[in-house]
Order: C-alpha cells, then structure tokens, then sequence
C-alpha cells in the first residue's frame, strides 16, 4: 500500500474570526475535483456554535473542588 499523500492547510473562519487546520488525503480526491470547493466546505461546515461555547467556556475562571 502506497503512503498516502495529504497537505495541511490553514483556513479562516469569518464567523469566528478563527483560524483552523484542515489536512486533506490528496489521493482520495477525485482529480476533477476543485480543490479550492474542498476547503470552501470545510468552512461552511466549521461548528460555528462549538467554538464559541468551547471559546466562552474557556474564558471562565476555574472553580475548585
């Protein structure tokens, strides 16, 4: 089995005004396929609602136990 051919991109969320990392398998891509619809995706399907929860959660002071 051949090792597989992937590229890291950093895309950014508009939304969120975050920036994430994508990694993409190249060789399960079709070859007609539009790379830059791929990322474009990615975007779209970025859980705008986790990372501010996730985001708010974070800026809580920790309570002891």
């Amino acid at each position: 089995m051949a090792d597989a051919i992937w590229k890291e991109f950093e895309l950014y969320c508009p939304v969120c005004d975050h920036t994430f990392k994508q990694l993409i398998v190249l060789h399960k891509v079709p070859k007609d396929y539009n790379l830059d619809k791929i990322l474009a995706d990615s975007i779209e399907r970025h859980d705008h609602k986790a990372y501010q929860d996730w985001k708010a959660k974070e800026g809580q002071p920790k309570q002891a136990e």
